[in-house]
């Protein structure tokens, strides 16, 4: 991996991070960092969080992750020469990724394009200024604030200017509530955009009151979605914010997050290799603010690479799980079905939902696309979310939405679940 030199500017944040106050697992739990990490390596897929995970630990397999960055590298290309789907967040997380493998995500040796060089921050910059167009015509990023402010986190710090219309339409997002979806805050919008505005404070002289107050306002509203033990909004949401929280030097009782999390990794909640991308920095005392920080040339190759797939076993007991599909959205033909699902114990939420469709094509019939997260949910009953609409299919456990997606998701014995269609 070759070495990326670091801006001037960023110095100064490297500094300030050095003072910060250090939280991670403890000796005896770091089996449980190394058993995620192992599922983050069997990963087949070309995914930037993922190997940015992995280089944020204190273990690597330096084989696999010049691998990966390979990869990233050449799907970047593809992406681009193809013309292919690629949202401002991904180009941002491919930014950060290869920054945290000290390459250059400016200077990407690419024959295949004219001039010979993708430049991933040129690209970045304008996908960014296509979410900013689409704020001030529409109301709404062509995205979601998430990736706006993944943008605004990678330009940052990659040490490039010009993000300070981005940075004020996040603010004007925080102050009109618009990191909510379907009526929730979401804890992973506020923290990434935390994260992101922490780097344009710390790189900023003297530093935007605007910004800070901001960050102040966010960090309140994170810790009030702070439950009893430790979980900070639900277990995928506590990894950013924790990184949110760290990064600012608040006290949070942080050891007893950790300790919520780890007994979760045994029981499999993190099996999901972009769900254990997102924790594993925190378990490691690291941020993304950390990722010009690392040095390439001193990482150890101590992490084998894993020889088989963890398996797990359905039990043929089976369950009962309503399903409930619901549309009131005006403008489009109204519906509410509900059906019980007979299904085997530790099947998960898009089972039951193949078992619906099964029963009752007409009312359950469904559509997805398969993420980094595994397949998500683009239609039911032939009605399709889609960012023009703002518009997505909404899933809850009676009143509580759900934190994994269809395909990791166990529904127990009697639990009503809810797909609706909503707004963003």
């Amino acid at each position: 991996m070759a070495v990326l030199r670091i801006l001037p500017v960023l110095a100064l944040l490297l500094g300030v991070a050095e003072l910060l106050p250090q939280c991670s697992v403890t000796e005896t739990q770091k089996k449980d960092v190394t058993y995620l990490l192992n599922q983050m390596l069997l990963t087949k897929d070309s995914n930037p969080s993922i190997l940015l995970g992995l280089r944020l630990a204190s273990k690597h397999n330096i084989p696999a992750e010049k691998r990966m960055l390979k990869n990233l590298q050449q799907d970047a290309i593809k992406k681009v020469q193809e013309g292919l789907p690629f949202s401002s967040g991904s180009v941002a997380l491919y930014c950060l990724a290869m920054q945290a493998c000290c390459e250059d995500p400016n200077r990407i040796a690419a024959p295949e394009l004219s001039g010979g060089i993708l430049d991933l921050g040129q690209l970045l910059e304008n996908k960014l200024n296509e979410e900013l167009h689409s704020i001030e015509t529409d109301g709404y990023p062509l995205t979601n604030y998430y990736q706006v402010s993944l943008d605004v986190l990678a330009l940052c710090m990659m040490g490039k200017s010009g993000t300070e219309t981005a940075v004020k339409k996040l603010i004007e997002a925080a102050e009109n509530d618009k990191f909510s979806y379907g009526g929730n805050f979401s804890v992973d919008t506020g923290a990434v955009a935390v994260l992101a505005m922490t780097c344009v404070k710390l790189t900023s002289k003297p530093p935007p009151e605007d910004v800070q107050n901001t960050i102040k306002q966010l960090i309140s509203t994170i810790l009030e979605h702070r439950q009893e033990n430790g979980v900070i909004g639900n277990l995928y949401s506590t990894g950013l914010a924790m990184q949110a929280l760290s990064v600012n030097q608040v006290d949070y009782s942080c050891s007893q997050t950790i300790q919520a999390i780890i007994p979760q990794i045994s029981a499999g909640a993190f099996d999901n290799p972009m769900a254990a991308s997102q924790i594993v920095p925190s378990l490691e005392g690291r941020s993304y603010l950390d990722v010009t920080k690392l040095n390439c040339a001193a990482d150890q190759d101590n992490l084998p690479f894993p020889t088989q797939v963890p398996s797990t076993t359905l039990s043929s007991q089976p369950i009962n799980v309503i399903y409930t599909v619901v549309n009131n959205l005006p403008g489009w033909a109204p519906f509410d079905d509900t059906i019980t699902v007979s299904i085997s114990k530790d099947s998960t939420l898009l089972d039951v939902m193949k078992k619906a469709e099964k029963m009752s094509p007409d009312k359950f019939r469904f559509t997805v696309e398969m993420s980094s997260w595994g397949p998500f949910v683009t239609s039911i009953q032939g009605l399709y979310g889609n960012n023009e609409d703002h518009t997505y299919w909404y899933f809850t456990s009676g009143s509580d939405s759900l934190a994994q997606g269809v395909g990791s998701y166990k529904p127990v014995d009697g639990e009503h679940i809810s797909a609706t269609f909503s707004k963003y």
